[in-house]
């Protein structure tokens, strides 16, 4: 095990990030093998028979332990929007509200002044951006009552800036007007791949952003030759890491991957992700943590399986919990 490390290490520090260790190959191994999950479900849809593709499940502070609440999106008609839902055991969930429409790829984190923030991907007639809004509290949230949106202009891409993920919030004396909300995002890059970027907002109204070069590199040596886009970052025995969305070959859908990352969102290990149907196309994946009934730590993988690569059983969201002991 010693020697695998080694060169595990070694290849790591070649491209920027830190040495891979026994605990991280512990946490990927964990990732990978869906049929030792505690919950594993495919084809993931709400009470009302809707999709719930590329799930964000997170947990209130004050929400009961099993409680938990979850942003997904829905295609219909040619139209996505974006949608609440709550669960109690993860494999049930109820609708709640729409949220916009013409939006996708939303994300939720909640500030330590209790304010909620969505954040997710705006679309109009070939092009899209980034809108974010705020919510004061939880009962403002499930009624979908904001009381601040702010669209962030394109800056680095002519048509599309996306997949927006929170790095960092800091919001001084409960009011935006003095906060910093810092994002990971994606650019299509001169209009031929999506990149990685990231950006600050500050007092919800001024956006700066830059490419994220030196982790895009990095992972087009390890072989992202198409689009590099969503990323979800979580906490696991004190420590943070990134799980990255990567595709193969642009224009082929069965070619996206996960990456597992360090704390910088450089790549660890390539997932191999094991299902029953033997899929191999994951993307948009989102990981959290919540407590279930019990008051037992659960961790959460969601992630998106694509048509290409994955069979009819098992194509679209997938669900896996595993209990975090």
């Amino acid at each position: 095990m010693k020697f695998h490390l080694f060169f595990l290490a070694l290849l790591c520090g070649l491209q920027s990030c830190q040495a891979i260790t026994e605990e991280d190959l512990a946490l990927a191994t964990r990732l990978e093998n869906t049929g030792k999950a505690d919950i594993l479900i495919f084809k993931l849809r709400d009470h009302e028979g809707r999709g719930m593709d590329c799930l964000d499940v997170f947990q209130p502070r004050s929400a009961k332990d099993g409680v938990c609440l979850g942003v997904s999106h829905t295609l219909r008609n040619g139209v996505f929007s974006v949608h609440l839902s709550e669960s109690t055991d993860l494999r049930n969930w109820n609708h709640i509200i729409e949220l916009d429409q013409h939006g996708s790829q939303a994300t939720v984190h909640q500030a330590d002044d209790g304010t909620f923030l969505l954040a997710y991907e705006k679309d109009a007639p070939n092009s899209c951006w980034i809108r974010l809004r705020s919510y004061p509290d939880l009962k403002a949230l499930r009624s979908g009552k904001h009381d601040r949106e702010i669209d962030l202009p394109r800056t680095l891409a002519p048509t599309a800036e996306g997949t927006p993920s929170f790095e960092k919030v800091e919001i001084k004396k409960g009011h935006l007007s003095t906060s910093k909300i810092r994002l990971r995002f994606h650019y299509y890059k001169r209009a031929q791949v999506d990149q990685l970027a990231s950006g600050t907002l500050t007092n919800f109204e001024r956006w700066e952003a830059s490419p994220s070069r030196a982790l895009n590199q990095a992972f087009i040596k390890r072989g992202a030759n198409g689009n590099i886009g969503d990323r979800s970052k979580f906490i696991w025995k004190d420590r943070s890491f990134y799980l990255q969305e990567v595709q193969g070959s642009r224009g082929d859908w069965g070619t996206w991957g996960l990456f597992l990352c360090d704390s910088d969102g450089f790549p660890l290990k390539k997932l191999d992700l094991k299902t029953p149907g033997k899929s191999i196309a994951f993307a948009n994946a989102a990981v959290s943590k919540i407590r279930d009934s019990s008051g037992k730590e659960l961790l959460i993988l969601t992630a998106f399986l694509h048509s290409k690569g994955s069979p009819p059983q098992e194509s679209g969201q997938m669900l896996v919990a595993f209990k975090a002991g």
